[in-house]
C-alpha cells in the first residue's frame, strides 16, 4: 500500500482525540462561524506540521530535553489556564453571520490554533513516538515517511474541519443559556488540562 494511503488510514486512529484544541474548535464553530473554525483548524494543523518536520529532521529530540519541555509546559499552562478563565467569563453570543472581517481576524484564529496545540509538550512526545512506531513497523524510505505523515496530517485536518462543520450545522439548537454552559464547560476543561501541565511540572521538575 502506498505510504500516503497508509498515512490516511493511520490518521483515523486519532480523529477522536479530545485535546484542548478540540474543545476550542467546537466552541469557535458554534459561536464564531464555520469559516473561522476552519482557520483555527489550519493553525492546529500548522503546529502539527512543524513538530512532524522537526521530528523527521531529528531536531525534535532537542525539544525532549528536560529544560525545553519544562518551558513548553510552563507556556502551555499559562495559555490553557488564561483561555479557560476567559471562556468561563465569556458572555454568551449566538452566531449570526459569517461575514468578512478582514485578514487579521482570520490570522488571529490561525495563531490561536497554533498556540493552543503547539504549546502542549505532550504533542512533541506524541509525534516523536509516532516516528518511533513507524520506524519499527514500516520500512519506509525518507521520502516515504514524508508521504506517510502527509497522509496522517491530511486525515487529522479533514476530521477537524468535519467536526467543526457538524457543530456549525447544529448551532440552530443552541440557546444563550446553552452557550453559557458550553463556555464554562470549555473553560473548566481547559483549566483541567492546565492542571495536568502543572502536575507534569511538579512531578518532573519539583519533586525529581
Amino acid at each position: 500500500m502506498p505510504p500516503f494511503i497508509t498515512g490516511l488510514l493511520f490518521g483515523l486512529v486519532f480523529i477522536f482525540s479530545l485535546g484542548p484544541a478540540f474543545f476550542s474548535l467546537l466552541q469557535t464553530s458554534v459561536q464564531k462561524g464555520f469559516n473561522k473554525a476552519i482557520f483555527l483548524a489550519l493553525g492546529i494543523s500548522l503546529s502539527d506540521v512543524l513538530y512532524v518536520t522537526l521530528a523527521l529532521m531529528g531536531v525534535a529530540n532537542l525539544l525532549e530535553e528536560p529544560q525545553t519541555k519544562m518551558w513548553l509546559a510552563i507556556g502551555g499552562t499559562i495559555v490553557l489556564v488564561a483561555y479557560g478563565v476567559y471562556s468561563w467569563f465569556k458572555k454568551p453570543r449566538i452566531y449570526v453571520s459569517d461575514g468578512y472581517e478582514g485578514d487579521f481576524s482570520y490570522l488571529k484564529y490561525i495563531l490561536k490554533g497554533f498556540i493552543l496545540n503547539g504549546f502542549n509538550p505532550f504533542i512533541v512526545v506524541f509525534w516523536v513516538g509516532i516516528i518511533g512506531i513507524i520506524s519499527v513497523n514500516y520500512d519506509f524510505s525518507d521520502v516515504g515517511r514524508i508521504y506517510f505523515f502527509s497522509g496522517v496530517l491530511t486525515t487529522i485536518l479533514i476530521s477537524d474541519i468535519t467536526k467543526a462543520f457538524v457543530a456549525y450545522r447544529l448551532r440552530s439548537l443552541i440557546t444563550p443559556r446553552k452557550i453559557l454552559i458550553m463556555n464554562r464547560s470549555v473553560g473548566v476543561i481547559l483549566i483541567l488540562f492546565g492542571m495536568q501541565m502543572i502536575y507534569f511540572l511538579v512531578e518532573n521538575y519539583v519533586l525529581s
